[in-house]
Order: structure tokens, then sequence, then C-alpha cells
């Protein structure tokens, strides 16, 4: 694996969002510039547009986007109080308590965007969307008024629905990780784990070329909240695997297809980035 070559990768492609987080953790470059490229995509109602989540290019705010700006500050281990309260504003203004938020709202309708997204499903109220947004804002240690009671709603909704898709269960574990780890907490965490296990979309197979979501996404860092789901070998063969599969121009490829080049591109540095700090956080690169 070649870090020079995934840098050069990221230095062509990468937005200046991502350039800047690869900044701070490779060249120790500041916090400051990552919160302030984040707020570029920042609307006036709170909520984030203008294609931050590459694969829809509406300048309209979405949940998706705003879940995709809270997602990177949790990455990168960043509070700030001005970003998250403004984005709860947005999603408590969105969301019903009820039957929660879209992923996408119609306005974007008349925007380019990845087949994935034409999903009627896409525009309908999912609590398993709130529950994410919720786990994200609560870890940012904002306090609303809104915030507390749908805390209360998703927390019930993870006690009494049975999941079947990694990728909610994924989102859940943001929110059980942001409050303290009372015994009910912990129950929620055994149950969550369980359901894991046989869900839809986990890629636990090293070598598949199926898409999914591997146990790094879970565990992106040694002392993760979910590292203790997986062994230390499936970890291991996860690693050997991300460290092999970059390809020839220095990024890693994606497994879905884009809206088209300049999102392609833009995925695949984020992809890129992010592979690049597991590896680091692994103590698995050499730079």
């Amino acid at each position: 694996m070649s870090f020079d070559k995934a840098a050069n990768f990221i230095w062509n492609h990468g937005r200046l969002l991502e350039r800047r987080v690869f900044e701070h953790f490779f060249f120790e470059g500041s916090i400051d510039n990552i919160v302030t490229s984040l707020k570029a995509y920042q609307n006036n109602d709170g909520g984030f547009g203008n294609a931050l989540e590459p694969d829809l290019r509406t300048p309209y705010s979405q949940p998706l986007y705003t879940e995709f700006a809270l997602r990177l500050l949790y990455d990168c281990n960043i509070k700030d109080e001005e970003i998250s309260l403004k984005a709860c504003e947005y999603i408590s203004n969105h969301a019903d308590l009820a039957q929660g938020i879209p992923t996408i709202c119609t306005s974007s309708e008349n925007y380019p965007r990845a087949g994935h997204w034409n999903h009627p499903l896409s525009t309908e109220p999912s609590l398993d969307r709130m529950t994410g947004l919720v786990g994200l804002l609560k870890w940012q240690g904002i306090n609303h008024s809104w915030l507390d009671k749908a805390t209360e709603v998703c927390l019930d909704y993870i006690s009494t629905k049975r999941y079947e898709d990694a990728h909610t269960i994924l989102t859940s574990f943001c929110l059980l990780e942001s409050l303290p780890q009372t015994e009910h907490i912990v129950g929620l965490f055994n149950k969550l784990s369980n359901e894991l296990v046989t869900a839809k979309f986990l890629r636990m197979d090293a070598c598949s070329q199926n898409y999914g979501l591997s146990p790094l996404e879970f565990a992106p860092t040694p002392t993760s909240y979910c590292r203790r789901i997986f062994s230390e070998d499936i970890i291991v063969q996860h690693l050997e695997v991300l460290e092999s599969q970059q390809v020839e121009d220095g990024g890693w490829q994606i497994s879905w297809d884009p809206p088209g080049e300049t999102a392609k591109f833009e995925w695949r540095a984020y992809v890129t980035l992010k592979n690049l700090l597991v590896l680091k956080r692994y103590d698995k690169l050499k730079f």
C-alpha cells in the first residue's frame, strides 16, 4: 500500500473538506479549517445541502446531508455547538416524533442523483433515519428540548424493533454510544449486537466483492464502541484486505454507481481518506 499515491489521489480529487480532514490527521492541519469548510455546506435553515453527500446533487437542505455532516464531525472527534444546534433546529422542524424523518425531501426530485435514491421509501418518514441523527446530535453534547424527547422515542424504537439491516444498526449504535452506559443501554447494545450477526449488508467475509458494511465500519479504531463485537482475527483479515484493495491510481474504488464522474471521484477521495484513517488508527500505515 502506497501512502504517497493515496495522498496524491486525495489532492487530485478530494473536495476542500476532505483535503482539510486529510491535512489535520496527517500534516497537523487545523481543526478550525475542517469546521470552516463544513460550514460552507450548511444552509440558512440549519440543514446541510450543496451535494455534501455526493450521490445527490441538490443545493437544498436534506436529512441525508445533515447526517453526513454530523457523521464527519463524529469521525473527526470534533464537537461544534454552533453547527450542531443549527442542525438540530433543522431536524426538529422536519421530523415527526411518531413517524421520523425522510432521508431526502421531495425538493431533490429535479436534481441529479444516484439510482438508489429513486426508491420511493427515500422520501418517506423513517425512525431509522431519525435515530441516527438523534444519536449524532446527542454525541455533540448539545442541550435542546426537542432532542430530549426524540431520544426517548428512539430508545423505545430500538427496544421494540427487530433490526434486519446493518446500516440502521450502525446508526442506532451511535445513539447508544452517546448516552450513559446504564444497564438498560448495555442491554440494548447486546440486543443490536445479536441482530447484527444475521443482518443484511453486513460483510463479514473480508474478500467478498458484494456491497456491504465491513466490521471496520463499526470499529474504525481499536477503541471504538463496537470493537468488542468482532474477534481479533476478523479485524486483522479486514485490515489486510483493505490494504490490498488500493488500485494503481492511489485511491480505493466504490461498489455502487454514482450520478456522474464528479460524484464518483468525490466519493473515491472520501473513501480513500476514510481507509487511510482506519489504517493509521490501527497502526498499519507508514508515512
